[in-house]
C-alpha cells in the first residue's frame, strides 16, 4: 500500500502513536497531526496501564515502552475502605501508572524523532483534510471528525445516571483505593491511584440528589468551562480531608461531568477512520480508555502495514474486524462496572471483604474461584463475612461449591443448600414456581395458602437500577401485593442474560422483601456462586444436573 499523505486529527496518545507507527512503517510518508490543545492546556491526572497493553507497546516502540516504565510508578493494591475498615486485593500484576502530561510528552517526542508534522493549538475539520490518502479521527469523545460524518458511521452517545470529577492529589497513595465518604447530603465515592512519587489521580463519583442537595449544581452551571469548580473542590476537599490524610485536591479544569459511552457501528467511511474514543469509550472504572486507544493505534498500522494490506478500504475492514471483538468485550464490561459503580448506595453495607469480592465479580471478570490461587486471604476474609463464622481450608480450594452448599433462610422459607432442585420438595416449606403475572400469582395463593410462591420473570436488559430497573421493582411490588414471596429468574445458556438477572436480583432484594432465585446452565456456577456471595440472588438453580 502506498500512502503519499496521512492527517491524523487529535493529538493524544492514540493520535500520536498511530502517527509515529505510520512514519516508521511508511518512511516516505507525510504525516501531520493537528491538535487543538497546547502542552500548557493538557487535562487530566495520571493514566493507568496493565501489563498486557505494556507489552503490546514494547513490542512496536520498545523505546517509548522504556520511557513510560522508567516515568511511572507501579500500581500498588487495590484497597475498598470503608468507615475506617478496609479489605485489600492484590489487583493485577505489572500494571503501572503515568502522569497524562509526561505520557503525552514522551508520545510527542518520539512522533518528532520519527519525522511527524505536528501543529499544536490548530483545530482542523475533516472538510479541510479530506484530500489526503488517510485521515485518522483521533480527537477523543467529542470528535468532530465523527459528528461530521455521523450519517455514514451510526454513532450514538450515551450519558450516565451519575456525575463524576477528576481531581488530583498531593500525595502518593499507598493503594488503588476505592473510599466512600457519607455527608449530610448524601453518599460521595472516590477512586484514586499514584501517578508520581507525589501525586495522586482521584475520580470522584456521586448521584444526582446527591449532589444537588449539596448545592454542587449550582456550582457547576456557575463555573466557566475553563476553570476549575472550586466550591466542589472545597466541599470533597472536606468529605475526604481523613480519607487522604489530609491532603490537599488539586483540580485542572475540574468539574462535574457525566460520563458518555460513544459506540459507533461502523469506524471507518472512505479514507477516514476513527481511533481511541473518537471510536469508543469505556467507563474509567475499568482503567481502559488510553490503554485501549495505543492498541487502536497498534492494530490500525499492522492492518495497513499487511504485504497484501490491498486497497485501503480492505485495511481498514481488516483493522475493524480485528479490534471490535476486544473492544467491544471491554466495553461491555466497562458498562457493567459503570453499572455497579452508580448504584454503590445500594450494596455499601456490606462488609468491605464482601463488598470487595462483590467489585472484582461485578462485571464478571474475577470471580471467587479465581482468587483461590491468586488471593486466598482476600477470599477467606470475604467467605468468613459471608458465612459469619471461620471457613475451613478446603472452602479455599472449591469456594463455588462450598458457597452453594451453605444453608439459607428467608423469612419462613428454608432450604439445605442455596441451590434450589427441579421438584417442590428441595426446600421446606413447599415451594410453587408459578407465572409471573398478578392473576396467576392470586389464583396460586388461593390454591395453596400455605406454599411459598416464586414467580418467573424475564430478566430486563440495560441498568438494573435506571428506568429498566424501576419498571421490574414496579412490577415485583404488584407480584409482592398479589401473594408472591420470591422472583425466579431464568437465565439458560446465555451469560449476558446470566448476569443482567444477578443484576436486577439485587435491585429486588434491596427495595422488595422478595427473595430471589437465579437459574443458569451448570457452567456458569462460579457465576451464581458470586451472585450469592455478593448479595445479588438469595438462590441458583441449574437447568440440567450438575456433574
Amino acid at each position: 500500500m502506498t500512502l503519499s499523505r496521512v492527517e491524523v486529527v487529535g493529538g493524544g496518545p492514540a493520535g500520536l502513536f498511530a502517527a509515529r507507527l505510520i512514519r516508521e512503517r511508511f518512511p516516505g510518508t507525510h504525516v501531520r497531526v493537528s491538535e487543538r490543545s497546547v502542552p500548557d492546556d493538557t487535562f487530566g491526572f495520571g493514566v493507568a496501564f496493565t501489563e498486557r497493553t505494556l507489552r503490546a507497546v514494547a513490542d512496536v516502540a520498545p523505546d517509548t515502552c522504556q520511557a513510560m516504565v522508567a516515568a511511572s510508578v507501579p500500581m500498588p493494591h487495590q484497597e475498598i475502605r470503608v468507615n475506617g475498615v478496609s479489605a485489600r486485593s492484590k489487583g493485577q500484576a505489572g500494571g503501572l501508572a503515568i502522569a497524562r502530561s509526561r505520557l503525552l510528552s514522551l508520545l510527542l517526542d518520539a512522533a518528532l524523532e520519527k519525522g511527524v508534522e505536528v501543529e499544536l493549538g490548530r483545530e482542523r475539520s475533516w472538510e479541510e483534510v479530506r484530500d489526503a490518502d488517510l485521515v485518522i479521527g483521533a480527537d477523543g469523545a467529542g470528535s468532530t471528525v465523527r459528528t461530521e460524518l455521523a450519517p455514514h458511521l451510526d454513532a450514538t452517545v450515551a450519558p450516565g445516571r451519575g456525575l463524576f470529577m477528576w481531581l488530583g492529589c498531593s500525595a502518593r497513595l499507598p493503594s488503588n483505593l476505592f473510599a466512600p465518604a457519607f455527608t449530610e447530603h448524601g453518599m460521595v465515592n472516590i477512586h484514586g491511584y499514584p501517578y508520581a512519587e507525589d501525586r495522586s489521580t482521584i475520580g470522584v463519583e456521586t448521584d444526582v440528589d446527591t449532589w444537588r442537595r449539596a448545592g454542587l449544581e449550582a456550582a457547576t452551571l456557575s463555573c466557566p468551562a475553563d476553570e476549575s469548580d472550586e466550591y466542589s473542590i472545597d466541599y470533597l476537599q472536606n468529605a475526604f480531608h481523613s480519607v487522604l490524610g489530609g491532603a490537599k485536591l488539586l483540580g485542572n479544569r475540574s468539574r462535574w461531568m457525566r460520563f458518555r459511552t460513544v459506540n459507533v457501528k461502523r469506524w471507518h467511511h472512505e479514507n477516514v477512520v476513527l481511533i481511541g474514543d473518537a471510536a469508543h469509550t469505556a467507563h474509567y472504572s475499568v482503567g481502559s480508555g488510553t490503554k485501549m486507544a495505543m492498541e487502536d493505534a497498534i492494530a490500525l498500522v499492522a492492518a495497513l502495514a499487511e504485504p497484501d494490506a490491498g486497497p485501503l478500504e480492505t485495511a481498514l475492514d481488516r483493522y475493524e474486524a480485528t479490534r471490535r471483538p476486544r473492544v467491544e468485550a471491554l466495553q461491555e464490561t466497562a458498562v457493567r462496572s459503570q453499572q455497579w459503580w452508580e448504584s454503590l448506595r445500594q450494596r455499601v453495607d456490606l462488609a468491605p471483604a464482601r463488598l470487595m469480592l462483590a467489585y472484582l465479580s461485578r462485571a464478571g471478570v474475577v470471580s471467587a474461584a479465581r482468587l483461590a490461587g491468586h488471593d486466598p486471604d482476600l477470599l477467606r476474609a470475604g467467605l468468613e463475612a459471608f458465612s459469619g463464622a471461620p471457613v475451613e481450608d478446603a472452602a479455599l480450594e472449591r469456594p463455588t461449591d462450598w458457597v452453594l452448599a451453605q444453608p439459607h433462610r428467608v423469612a419462613a422459607f428454608a432450604s439445605p443448600t442455596r441451590v434450589l432442585g427441579g421438584g417442590s420438595t428441595a426446600a421446606l416449606p413447599r415451594y410453587e414456581r408459578v407465572t409471573g403475572t398478578p392473576g396467576t400469582v392470586t389464583a396460586a395463593r388461593r390454591r395453596l395458602p400455605d406454599a411459598v410462591l416464586i414467580a418467573t420473570l424475564s430478566a430486563p436488559t440495560g441498568d438494573a437500577f435506571g428506568v429498566a430497573g424501576d419498571a421490574l421493582v414496579e412490577q415485583c411490588e404488584e407480584l409482592l401485593k398479589a401473594g408472591a414471596d420470591g422472583i425466579w429468574f431464568a437465565a439458560g445458556d446465555s451469560r449476558r442474560v446470566l448476569l443482567d438477572a444477578l443484576a436486577a436480583g439485587e435491585r429486588i432484594r434491596s427495595e422488595t422483601t422478595l427473595f430471589t432465585v437465579a437459574e443458569a446452565a451448570p457452567g456458569f456456577a462460579d457465576d451464581l456462586a458470586d451472585g450469592v456471595l455478593a448479595g445479588r440472588t438469595d438462590f441458583v438453580a441449574f437447568t440440567t444436573e450438575r456433574d
